[in-house]
């Protein structure tokens, strides 16, 4: 039986693709870079080689893109097709929602971002970085802690996310892990990672859920 499914935030649930061209380009400023164009920035997005743009060492530099990816509200921000929906089916059948998310925000900040999306009323805790998701750790931590809290087993729980890095996470913990192509990675990668499956987007999550109710 399902209890509990934990999300990423950005490119999972909420397309914030554009926010992250301009807290990007607002951070290279800030260290003395010459910002980068969209196509320029996607293209390196999507190849995960965004660092070779970083004018100083990684951590100093995603430290402070983090710290401030909430600075600005970006128009072009929007829902995920479906994540709505997805949300909205979970609440109804009592499954826990948890968000976990790598800005380094207070959760305080997140939930008003949930709010304005409308949103909120489904997700029942968010997690980001200041608590306790450090350097050098994937979301591990807050994985077990979010079990813990909703008093979810392995085989209760479901991790949903794109970027490799979470699907490693969800290896890690032994829960089944989807990966979402939303985040432009690739299907390889997220599968060589741990990903169980992979899906194009949250909308197809609910036939996934269905199928292990």
């Amino acid at each position: 039986m399902l209890k509990l499914v934990i999300f990423d935030l950005d490119q999972t649930l909420i397309n914030t693709l554009p926010r992250f061209h301009r807290i990007f380009n607002l951070a290279l400023e800030h260290f003395g870079a010459e910002p980068i164009d969209w196509n320029l920035f996607i293209r390196d997005y999507a190849y995960d080689i965004l660092n070779r743009h970083l004018p100083v060492e990684p951590k100093e530099f995603w430290d402070y893109f983090l710290s401030h990816y909430n600075d600005i509200e970006c128009e072009k921000d929007k829902l995920i097709d479906g994540a709505k929906d997805v949300l909205k089916f979970l609440k109804d059948r009592g499954i826990n929602v948890v968000i976990t998310t790598g800005r380094m925000v207070p959760a305080e900040k997140v939930w008003d971002e949930l709010l304005k999306f409308g949103i909120d009323k489904y997700v029942d805790f968010v997690y980001t970085r200041l608590d306790g998701y450090g350097d050098g750790r994937r979301r591990t931590e807050l994985i077990k802690e979010a079990m813990k809290r909703f008093n979810a087993s392995k085989d209760e729980t479901i991790l949903v996310a794109d970027y490799w890095p979470d699907m490693q996470s969800g290896r890690e913990v032994g829960i089944f892990t989807i990966g979402v192509l939303t985040g432009l990675e690739r299907e390889g990668k997220l599968r060589e990672n741990g990903a169980d499956i992979v899906i194009p987007s949250v909308k197809d999550l609910i036939d996934v859920i269905k199928n292990r109710l």
